[in-house]
């Protein structure tokens, strides 16, 4: 049966114009600012409202919206509110949230609710629509500041595979700052000009560092130190991702053999773009490079974002499980971030899960984050799994979280990301038990 706009309420709260969801945001902003509390705004684009038009005999776009807006109702909680901002954008306001990870939740929900094909008297079409995320208070306390975040991330996630992004804070100097370098990240990547530092692991229990993390750094001649997540996105927007992912595996696995070769074997992980799980060649190429370099698939962890695996479970499932029949070790990164639990987790073919660095940082000071940690290392053993903590900055978060039984712990209280050769020192000196 074809979908027919909502018959609409006059006395639902629920915003149906610009102008009042507008109202609603600076009282809503308003009273977050004198509790403390925790809002996000999102703006949808729905990107393929054109085409949509087209197949569908020529609905107004009024009506468009008003079917999709019905469905992003359905998907929110009773004091989120809606409303569209043009023919192809929609405004989501979220009140009351406990952690900004509760709006990366409510995008995932709000994309699912666009998978099914819009339908219409002439037929039906799939939207692919992307969603900007910024939250109060991490990118700003006035509704002005908010949006225009939101809007910022938007436009970054109608280039990314899951859809959504989450704003971060330095977005809007860095698309000014880093124009045009497509070109040089891919003559980079070429020229063998990027760098890899180890962030070094240990086991809490003994002390001893057991591997590294690859952390990915391109040092520009004018921009300078370009940030990671600005060359993944770069890598991303314009389809050198596969590229850059091999640079990265290859680049890692040949510096494991260099270190195996004279007596040191330790486990890497390196991290997989969101964008890595789209692509079924990538199990093939995990798999020649380790027999390339000599490595155990066994001493390779790869590790991908929880975000990333809850936005599409079913294909993330599938690719998963092909990379963990080449052997290698597989862990979710940031737990905690993308406001799963670790029975939808039991679905994904995992051997470790990170504990989010927020909730680290937090953990001494707030009982939330303490809880959260605590839970975390016990079901994920519960499961199974190794339990590492990502960004233990100080010595009493270390030890705090060697009482409570997590396994590995990485940040600045073990040690900074190194160099090749400074990471070789520091392993040497850390591994005889000095």
């Amino acid at each position: 049966m074809p979908e027919t706009p909502p018959v609409q309420d006059p006395s639902a709260a629920m915003p149906e114009t610009r102008e009042e969801l507008l109202k609603l945001l600076d009282r809503e902003t308003a009273v977050a600012r004198a509790t403390d509390g925790r809002l996000a705004v999102l703006i949808l684009d729905l990107r393929r409202v054109d085409r949509l038009h087209a197949l569908l005999r020529g609905p107004s776009p009024s009506m468009t919206m008003a079917l999709v807006l019905e469905r992003l109702r359905k998907a929110l909680r009773p004091e989120d509110r809606v409303a569209p901002i043009s023919d192809e954008q929609a405004c989501v306001v979220l009140p009351r949230l406990a952690h900004q990870s509760q709006a990366v939740l409510a995008a995932v929900k709000l994309l699912r609710a666009l998978d099914r094909p819009i339908a219409h008297e002439g037929g039906s079409a799939v939207l692919r629509p992307c969603i900007g995320i910024a939250t109060l208070p991490e990118h700003g306390f006035d509704p002005a500041e908010l949006l225009m975040a939101a809007d910022i991330s938007r436009q970054i996630a109608a280039t990314r595979e899951e859809g959504y992004h989450v704003f971060q804070g330095d977005e809007a100097v860095e698309a000014e700052v880093y124009r045009g370098l497509d070109l040089d990240l891919e003559r980079a990547i070429r020229a063998n000009e990027l760098e890899l530092h180890y962030l070094p692991q240990i086991d809490l229990a003994s002390a001893r560092p057991v591997g590294a993390e690859a952390l990915l750094r391109w040092n520009h001649v004018k921009a300078g130190a370009v940030p990671p997540q600005t060359m993944v996105g770069i890598a991303e927007r314009t389809g050198l991702i596969g590229s850059l992912t091999f640079w990265v595996l290859n680049a890692a696995l040949r510096q494991a053999s260099e270190w195996k070769a004279s007596g040191r074997t330790l486990r890497l992980a390196i991290n997989l773009s969101t964008s890595t799980l789209t692509d079924r060649e990538l199990p093939a190429v995990v798999d020649q490079s380790l027999k390339t370099w000599g490595i155990a698939a066994g001493d390779l962890t790869l590790e991908i974002a929880e975000s990333a695996m809850i936005s599409d479970a079913e294909r993330s499932v599938a690719i998963l499980t092909r990379l963990k029949a080449v052997g290698v070790r597989l862990a979710i990164d940031d737990f905690g971030s993308g406001f799963s639990s670790l029975s939808h987790m039991r679905r994904f073919p995992l051997d470790e899960l990170k504990i989010d660095r927020p909730f680290i940082a937090g953990m001494l000071s707030d009982a939330g984050d303490r809880a959260l940690v605590h839970s975390a290392i016990d079901l994920g053993h519960h499961f199974g799994l190794r339990v590492a903590a990502e960004g233990v900055e100080r010595p009493e978060l270390r030890s705090a979280l060697a009482a409570l039984g997590c396994d590995l712990a990485q940040g600045d209280a073990v040690s900074p990301a190194l160099p090749a050769a400074a990471f070789r020192e520091w392993w040497t000196v850390h591994a005889s038990g000095a």
